[in-house]
């Protein structure tokens, strides 16, 4: 009795052997591909769990800027990511078997999957050309308008407060961009904020998240008036330097880990959808000559 069994016993390929067809040769490269796919896909899944809930990955920098926008790219390549690895299990499923029917299931939600990467991805690369006006811009409002303003009754706010305190205090930043002597860094707070205009700040000029949290509190924030920062106006020239302050705004700090995620979303999606594009062709292909 023999143990060993041809690919016709086996159902898989049921080619002439002997003679490689073009048609065994692209139901060969299939397999690879689909398999391929799978590969790419998960990575697509992984790196859209790390740009979403990387410590300052795309939920963080929504919450920054106020702008769920900021998450979609991140969203769309774990959705996509997932239901191409379930997509790809399904084509090799019908390969293997020889099921026209999953095969050319697999088609028809394959050519959705790879457009919404190919979308993914493009959003990734306009994000980063974008990045430096609007997230400025957003980052003023947000400061402007939200920042610590009714934390109690706005569950956005508070939530938008939250993030900029822990980012304040992981990244030693305040305010949103520039320097010391900038009017959108530590002073925009009591410049433009109406968290310092409504009195939600009781009289301080900084939040606490922009101070060394060693210091004393009540001289960095400007409750105890001096001739330094907080208290003083830029641009502060010739006077004493407060080192208990964070002077730097926080997309100068922030700006490198932003940039990243979007080229990592970008290049992880668009190779994602060309491996998709050719086993998508393959398949048809495969699925014609059935």
């Amino acid at each position: 009795m023999s143990f060993s069994q041809s690919e016709d016993d086996l159902g898989v390929f049921k080619e002439d052997k002997r003679r490689l067809t073009a048609k065994s040769v692209a139901r060969y490269v299939l397999v690879f591909m689909l398999v391929a796919v799978m590969v790419a896909s998960l990575t697509t899944f992984v790196v859209g769990v790390f740009t979403l809930e990387a410590e300052y990955g795309s939920r963080v920098v929504s919450g920054l800027l106020g702008e769920g926008m900021y998450q979609v790219d991140s969203l769309m390549m774990l959705s996509a990511g997932a239901g191409a690895i379930l997509v790809s299990s399904l084509g090799l499923a019908g390969v293997l078997c020889r099921n026209k029917c999953m095969l050319g299931l697999h088609l028809g939600i394959l050519a959705f999957l790879s457009i919404t990467l190919l979308v993914a991805g493009v959003l990734g690369y306009i994000f980063i050309s974008e990045l430096e006006d609007t997230a400025k811009k957003s980052m003023i409002d947000v400061i402007t308008y939200r920042y610590g303003v009714n934390t109690h009754r706005n569950k956005k706010h508070s939530s938008i407060t939250t993030s900029w305190d822990e980012v304040q205090r992981s990244f030693s930043c305040c305010g949103a961009y520039g320097g010391e002597n900038s009017t959108t860094s530590w002073y925009i707070y009591q410049r433009s904020s109406y968290w310092y205009k409504d009195n939600f700040s009781n009289g301080s000029l900084v939040p606490q998240s922009c101070c060394d949290p060693t210091s004393d509190m009540d001289r960095c924030q400007g409750l105890i008036p001096s001739n330094s920062p907080p208290s003083m106006a830029p641009p502060v020239v010739n006077v004493p330097v407060n080192y208990t302050l964070y002077t730097t705004g926080c997309y100068d700090k922030l700006e490198e880990y932003i940039k990243q995620n979007g080229i990592i979303i970008g290049t992880a999606a668009i190779v994602t959808a060309v491996f998709m594009i050719v086993e998508m062709i393959l398949g048809i292909i495969v699925h014609r000559s059935s």
